[in-house]
């Protein structure tokens, strides 16, 4: 006859071995994605070092935007899972994350996407989460970023002041991106077409 001191050692003992079968996957999981990222960026150098001509296409294919991120991301997500494994286990407190949409007194057509007037100092951030894709820093729109998000929308957000994000950072919904001087830029654009506002604000 089993006592209950000797029946819940046993729960402890499966309990404790479900606990350690699943660190190990997880382990194991993170050191083949780890090995898989580090198989395509040996790859990619040695493409660049075989010749001038390579190096120039894979210059064109990354720095002139044409990669489409979200793609990219669709087939990492499918094959080896999540981007970041232990999302639901840490929790990034170091980003400040605002839960408000943008709000504006008036909204305009300009060029291929909007003006929104907005307040003095306006404190903007993100409405999708997603991977800055492009930063310009001249122009007319002052500093102007864009971020795909995973369904491949591309949303620029421009007229900002003290930018809080950089080239191929990822974006979480909500991040602070930078301020606005009662006047934000804004193009939402997917698949080379430019779409309206009123979906997306």
């Amino acid at each position: 006859m089993i006592g209950p001191q000797s029946f819940s050692k046993k729960i402890e003992t499966k309990e404790q071995k479900k606990s350690d079968g699943y660190l190990k996957r997880l382990i194991f999981s993170v050191l083949i994605k780890c090995l898989i990222v580090i198989i395509l960026f040996l790859a990619s150098l040695i493409y660049i070092k075989q010749s001038d001509k390579n190096k120039e296409k894979y210059e064109k294919i990354v720095y002139n935007n044409s990669l489409s991120f979200a793609k990219i991301y669709g087939v990492y997500k499918e094959y080896l899972g999540d981007v970041v494994p232990f999302k639901n286990v840490i929790n990034d407190d170091t980003r400040l994350v605002l839960d408000e949409k943008i709000t504006y007194d008036k909204i305009e057509k300009e060029n291929n996407g909007y003006m929104l007037f907005v307040s003095s100092n306006y404190t903007v951030s993100s409405i999708k989460s997603g991977i800055v894709i492009k930063v310009v820093k001249k122009g007319n729109y002052k500093n102007m970023i864009t971020i795909q998000d995973e369904n491949g929308l591309n949303v620029t957000y421009g007229c900002l002041d003290n930018l809080n994000v950089s080239l191929y950072d990822y974006v979480l919904k909500g991040e602070i991106l930078g301020v606005a001087d009662k006047k934000l830029y804004m193009i939402f654009e997917k698949d080379g077409k430019y779409l309206s506002y009123e979906e997306y604000l």
